[in-house]
């Protein structure tokens, strides 16, 4: 499953669940969406962002990535590690196969910097 972001001026970025389901979690447990919010972004339908809530994300990110390392990833529940990403899947506890990677973090940062007019996750 994945989504595509674009902004009114024909801009994208698409992004798979492993990244997205643990970025919409960051997001909603900052405050930064709401929970109404979190929930419709997960799903694959079209939503929309506005600039000020694109200009809200990057500056969340701004300062959330300057804690987290360069090679770090937040998990699905919130919790933040170094250790190396893997293909394995893990049958166990498929909440561990969920992933937002700092570079992915700072390339949706970027977007959402440039997304003045907002975007839609679809």
């Amino acid at each position: 499953m994945s989504w595509t972001l674009a902004t009114p001026d024909g801009t994208s970025l698409d992004v798979n669940a492993w990244n997205w389901r643990p970025t919409v979690e960051l997001l909603e447990r900052a405050g930064v969406i709401d929970a109404e919010t979190a929930g419709l972004l997960g799903y694959n339908i079209d939503v929309d962002l506005s600039g000020e809530q694109a200009r809200r994300i990057a500056d969340f990110l701004d300062a959330y990535l300057a804690g987290l390392p360069d090679d770090g990833r937040v998990m699905l529940d919130g919790s933040t590690t170094t250790e190396p990403d893997t293909d394995e899947l893990h049958r166990d506890d498929l909440s561990r196969n969920y992933s937002a990677t700092a570079a992915w973090l700072r390339t949706f940062r970027d977007f959402c910097r440039a997304a003045t007019g907002g975007f839609t996750v679809g």
